[in-house]
């Protein structure tokens, strides 16, 4: 029996990208002001030398939100958006007035499903999204040799296909994950019944090539305890995704140990 669910997204996940001038920057940091947004929300600082003439300067992730003085801090690390080596890297550093803009790419996205059922029943039922089918994930997954998708074969796929957002289906839930930074945005408990589970994930991709040995290259044997180990090592410090599994009877709650939770118990 197929289960209906309703998912309750905050709004700005599909809102367009948020622009907004930097306040102050200090070292590898930057501070703007905004009303609310999410830690790990990604996205570019962009310079402007004329009306016209604009440059993308440094990579921007929200590392915390001050709700009352209604301030949020950016961490500032290079750009890797664009690999170009025939053109010439800029020396710009980010300066208050320059833009940030943030949850660029968010109405693009793919999802992990581990059945065709689950897949087209989520999909079909968040209209906001432009989503790409994992085929292309599976297809560049072939092509480096990884049948066991890796972090980084993740957040090197969203840049090459511009995603923003990564909606990834797990233990009857759904994680909607920010793709570059890989840090969990939201959690949605969305029951649906699995009858046959594909590996590593949905895909009409039939086989993935996996090259000869190193991480990555073992094909993928069990869905839920691999994706969940791969979202608390990318999340240490998500309160929501730490209580998540302490509260949740989902066989990961060894995975309690990594995580960096003040007062854990």
């Amino acid at each position: 029996m197929r289960h209906i669910f309703f998912l309750f997204i905050p709004f700005f996940l599909f809102a367009s990208a948020i622009e907004t001038p930097l306040l102050r920057v200090q070292d590898k940091q930057a501070i703007i002001h905004i009303k609310a947004i999410d830690v790990g929300v990604s996205g570019f600082i962009v310079h402007y030398f004329t009306e016209k003439h604009s440059a993308i300067i440094a990579n921007a992730v929200v590392s915390s939100f001050n709700k009352e003085a209604q301030e949020a801090t950016l961490t500032l690390s290079e750009y890797d958006g664009l690999r170009q080596n025939s053109l010439p890297n800029g020396k710009w550093t980010p300066q208050k007035g320059d833009i940030a803009v943030l949850a660029f790419a968010y109405e693009r996205a793919f999802l992990i499903a581990p059945s065709e059922t689950i897949y087209y029943d989520i999909t079909s039922r968040i209209h906001t999204i432009d989503w790409v089918h994992p085929d292309s994930f599976a297809a560049f997954l072939s092509y480096i040799g990884h049948p066991t998708p890796l972090a980084e074969d993740i957040q090197e796929y969203c840049a090459i296909a511009s995603l923003g957002l990564l909606y990834l289906y797990s233990d009857q839930t759904l994680f909607t994950i920010d793709c570059k930074s890989l840090t969990l945005l939201q959690i949605t408990a969305t029951p649906m019944e699995l009858k046959e589970q594909e590996l590593p994930f949905y895909s009409r991709v039939e086989n993935i090539e996996a090259d000869w040995f190193g991480e990555g290259s073992n094909k993928l044997k069990n869905y839920d305890p691999y994706y969940m180990k791969l979202l608390a090592k990318n999340n240490p410090k998500s309160l929501k995704l730490y209580n998540y599994i302490k509260s949740n009877d989902n066989n990961s709650t060894e995975l309690l140990d990594d995580f960096d939770i003040k007062g854990k118990q």
